[in-house]
């Protein structure tokens, strides 16, 4: 086999991250390599790992067992008790996994859950989610998270806010930012030649004749 794997960030130790890991390894073994970065302690006992020292090395290891870069986290995880002592290692997997991508290593990032109130709580956590922590180790100023299937891919105009908040957000130059940026990106990425894009309404008469 040949390539390089995905890097797959650890999320919150006490949410469903190992438990998905074990699923996905299990899926996805033989044709999507990947390697898990996080504390070894967290995944489920049941699940075969190997430790690995370059991720080249997960890709001929993946179909025998879960290729791991371990990390050394405060304390063990307790499934559905976050802790503050763990968040700074939630945080240091993330940045990992995107060293590695970025150097060329690895071949794309695969995120994990985090929880977003324990990344702020524990440490001095200053962005409202993933997308936005992304962003800044990318050095991206502007960025837009898009939802993708094979005949849909939506894209959220405001994302990590109140309800209450959105209203206030959206203003016609942040929508006409995110229109061109997943634009040129379906363009781009996914060979798109002329994308068809339609917007929604936040008020659910929008666009009704009388309203």
């Amino acid at each position: 086999m040949v390539g390089r794997p995905i890097a797959l960030s650890c999320g919150d130790p006490a949410g469903i991250g190992p438990e998905i890991a074990q699923q996905a390894w299990a899926i996805c073994k033989q044709d999507a390599p990947f390697l898990w970065i996080g504390d070894p302690r967290h995944l489920p006992l049941d699940l075969p790992w190997q430790e690995v020292s370059s991720p080249q090395e997960a890709v001929n290891i993946c179909p025998q067992a879960m290729p791991v870069w371990p990390m050394a986290f405060a304390e063990p995880a307790v499934l559905g008790q976050p802790s503050h002592r763990n968040a700074q290692g939630t945080i240091d997997a993330i940045k990992t996994a995107v060293t590695l991508v970025t150097s060329g290593e690895a071949a794309a990032l695969c995120t994990a859950p985090v929880a977003k109130s324990v990344l702020r709580d524990g440490t001095d956590f200053p962005y409202p989610g993933h997308t936005e922590f992304l962003a800044a180790l990318a050095g991206v100023e502007h960025v837009v998270m898009m939802l993708a299937s094979d005949t849909l891919r939506t894209v959220p105009v405001t994302i990590h806010i109140r309800l209450r908040e959105v209203v206030d957000s959206l203003t016609p130059q942040r929508l006409r930012r995110t229109l061109q940026i997943t634009h040129s990106a379906l363009q781009s990425t996914f060979n798109i030649p002329a994308p068809r894009m339609a917007v929604s309404g936040l008020n659910p008469h929008a666009g009704e004749n009388g309203h």
